[in-house]
Protein backbone atom coordinates (compact mmCIF):
# COMPACT_ATOMS: atom_id res chain seq x y z
CA UNK A 1 0.00 0.00 0.00
CA UNK A 2 1.34 3.57 -0.81
CA UNK A 3 1.40 6.52 1.37
CA UNK A 4 -0.60 8.58 -0.06
CA UNK A 5 -3.84 5.52 0.32
CA UNK A 6 -3.31 4.84 3.92
CA UNK A 7 -5.88 6.92 5.99
CA UNK A 8 -4.71 8.42 9.03
CA UNK A 9 -6.77 10.14 12.20
CA UNK A 10 -4.97 12.17 15.00
CA UNK A 11 -6.44 12.29 18.29
CA UNK A 12 -4.62 14.56 20.79
CA UNK A 13 -5.52 17.51 22.73
CA UNK A 14 -2.96 19.49 22.40
CA UNK A 15 -3.74 21.59 18.87
CA UNK A 16 -0.27 22.72 17.81
CA UNK A 17 0.97 19.49 18.15
CA UNK A 18 -1.97 17.69 16.23
CA UNK A 19 -1.26 20.05 13.47
CA UNK A 20 2.53 20.16 12.99
CA UNK A 21 2.10 16.04 12.90
CA UNK A 22 -0.98 16.25 10.19
CA UNK A 23 0.96 18.45 8.48
CA UNK A 24 4.58 16.34 8.52
CA UNK A 25 2.55 13.24 7.39
CA UNK A 26 0.43 14.69 4.95
CA UNK A 27 3.20 16.85 2.93
CA UNK A 28 5.99 15.20 3.99
CA UNK A 29 4.96 11.73 4.09
CA UNK A 30 2.30 11.76 1.79
CA UNK A 31 -0.09 10.04 4.13
CA UNK A 32 -3.51 11.12 3.89
CA UNK A 33 -5.52 12.31 7.24
CA UNK A 34 -8.86 12.10 6.86
CA UNK A 35 -10.03 13.58 10.31
CA UNK A 36 -8.74 15.03 13.60
CA UNK A 37 -10.30 15.29 17.18
CA UNK A 38 -9.35 17.10 20.50
CA UNK A 39 -10.45 14.44 22.57
CA UNK A 40 -11.65 11.35 22.88
CA UNK A 41 -15.29 11.95 22.98
CA UNK A 42 -14.81 14.05 20.21
CA UNK A 43 -13.16 10.80 18.37
CA UNK A 44 -15.83 8.44 19.23
CA UNK A 45 -18.31 10.73 17.67
CA UNK A 46 -16.39 10.95 14.51
CA UNK A 47 -18.05 9.69 11.51
CA UNK A 48 -15.37 8.09 9.07
CA UNK A 49 -13.37 6.37 12.27
CA UNK A 50 -14.38 2.89 10.72
CA UNK A 51 -12.35 3.65 7.31
CA UNK A 52 -8.96 4.72 8.94
CA UNK A 53 -6.05 2.93 8.53
CA UNK A 54 -4.57 3.70 11.38
CA UNK A 55 -5.19 5.86 14.23
CA UNK A 56 -3.23 8.31 16.58
CA UNK A 57 -4.11 8.65 19.57
CA UNK A 58 -2.78 10.67 22.57
CA UNK A 59 -2.96 8.65 26.06
CA UNK A 60 -3.31 11.66 28.52
CA UNK A 61 -6.06 13.60 27.44
CA UNK A 62 -8.75 15.45 29.66
CA UNK A 63 -12.29 14.28 30.24
CA UNK A 64 -11.54 10.89 28.45
CA UNK A 65 -8.23 9.37 28.39
CA UNK A 66 -7.29 7.93 24.86
CA UNK A 67 -7.03 4.25 26.52
CA UNK A 68 -10.89 4.55 27.86
CA UNK A 69 -11.56 6.21 24.39
CA UNK A 70 -9.62 3.06 22.27
CA UNK A 71 -11.64 0.49 24.20
CA UNK A 72 -14.70 2.20 23.80
CA UNK A 73 -13.62 2.33 20.03
CA UNK A 74 -12.68 -1.13 19.89
CA UNK A 75 -16.41 -2.65 21.15
CA UNK A 76 -17.58 -0.97 17.79
CA UNK A 77 -14.79 -1.97 15.82
CA UNK A 78 -11.78 -4.57 16.99
CA UNK A 79 -10.00 -4.13 13.57
CA UNK A 80 -9.10 -0.26 14.46
CA UNK A 81 -5.10 -0.08 14.22
CA UNK A 82 -4.46 2.53 17.31
CA UNK A 83 -1.01 3.92 17.74
CA UNK A 84 -0.42 5.41 21.07
CA UNK A 85 1.47 8.60 21.21
CA UNK A 86 2.51 10.35 24.67
CA UNK A 87 4.80 12.57 25.75
CA UNK A 88 4.81 10.56 29.43
CA UNK A 89 7.61 7.84 29.24
CA UNK A 90 7.37 7.56 33.10
CA UNK A 91 3.48 7.10 33.15
CA UNK A 92 3.15 4.80 30.00
CA UNK A 93 2.53 1.14 30.89
CA UNK A 94 3.03 -1.55 27.86
CA UNK A 95 0.57 -3.76 29.51
CA UNK A 96 -2.45 -0.97 30.31
CA UNK A 97 -1.24 -0.09 26.43
CA UNK A 98 -1.97 -3.65 25.31
CA UNK A 99 -5.10 -4.23 27.47
CA UNK A 100 -6.80 -0.94 25.98
CA UNK A 101 -5.85 -2.46 22.54
CA UNK A 102 -3.10 -0.63 21.72
CA UNK A 103 -0.88 -1.97 17.85
CA UNK A 104 1.66 0.10 19.08
CA UNK A 105 3.49 3.47 20.69
CA UNK A 106 5.65 6.46 19.85
CA UNK A 107 6.56 8.53 22.22
CA UNK A 108 6.41 12.07 21.50
CA UNK A 109 9.66 13.46 21.83
CA UNK A 110 10.74 10.36 18.69
CA UNK A 111 7.58 10.83 17.10
CA UNK A 112 9.44 12.39 13.60
CA UNK A 113 11.88 9.48 14.04
CA UNK A 114 9.46 6.39 14.38
CA UNK A 115 5.96 7.72 13.53
CA UNK A 116 6.74 5.96 9.63
CA UNK A 117 8.11 3.24 11.08
CA UNK A 118 5.63 2.18 13.45
CA UNK A 119 2.94 2.84 10.99
CA UNK A 120 4.21 0.51 8.65
CA UNK A 121 4.83 -2.19 11.31
CA UNK A 122 1.09 -2.17 12.67
CA UNK A 123 -0.06 -2.17 9.20
CA UNK A 124 2.17 -5.43 8.49
CA UNK A 125 0.13 -7.17 11.67
CA UNK A 126 2.61 -6.63 13.97
CA UNK A 127 3.28 -4.28 17.35
CA UNK A 128 5.64 -1.66 17.51
CA UNK A 129 6.47 -0.66 21.36
CA UNK A 130 9.56 1.04 22.35
CA UNK A 131 12.11 -0.91 24.21
CA UNK A 132 12.25 1.53 27.06
CA UNK A 133 8.27 0.98 28.00
CA UNK A 134 7.58 0.21 30.83
CA UNK A 135 6.16 -3.45 31.91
Amino acid sequence: MQTCDIKIIIVDDNRVFLEGLAFYLEELLSYKIINKAYDGYEFLCLYNLHIADIILMDIEMPMLKGTEAAKKALIKNESLNIIAITNYKDKVYLTELVESGFKGCVFKSNIYDEINLAINTVLEGKLFFPETINL
